[in-house]
């Protein structure tokens, strides 16, 4: 008894086939650029050394947060370094206030020093 086999069928689209229509370049984002998926409506990190996705997000503040998070927050996994819990929170506060600057509107920013009420 011989048994044929199947082809197996694929998910998602062919090897390949792209549908970016839109590219994102700053100096932010340092390494990456991302770009903007107009099948699945996702933005894709894209590293622009390697051509390599990177990742895919179903918002442009969690694609933000990764680039942001790899540049002000200490990875000590990668070095074997260690550090104190003062440290790792100074670098996370360095994070939101980066995230804030890009996300929240100028007029909806608190500034301490600027509310004088009379």
């Amino acid at each position: 008894m011989s048994e044929e086999k199947k082809p197996t069928k694929r998910k998602g689209r062919k090897k390949g086939s792209t549908t970016r229509y839109c590219l994102i370049q700053d100096e932010i984002l340092g390494k990456y650029e991302v770009h903007v998926d107009e099948a699945n409506h996702c933005f894709m990190l894209v590293d622009k050394e390697r051509n390599t996705t990177e990742g895919y997000y179903t918002q442009l503040p969690y694609l933000l947060k990764r680039v942001l998070k790899e540049k002000y927050v200490p990875a000590g996994s990668k070095n074997g370094e260690t550090y104190t819990l003062q440290e790792y929170i100074t670098q996370m506060n360095k994070l939101g206030n980066a995230m804030a600057k890009l996300l929240i509107p100028a007029h909806h920013q608190f500034r301490p020093g600027l509310d004088k009420r009379t």
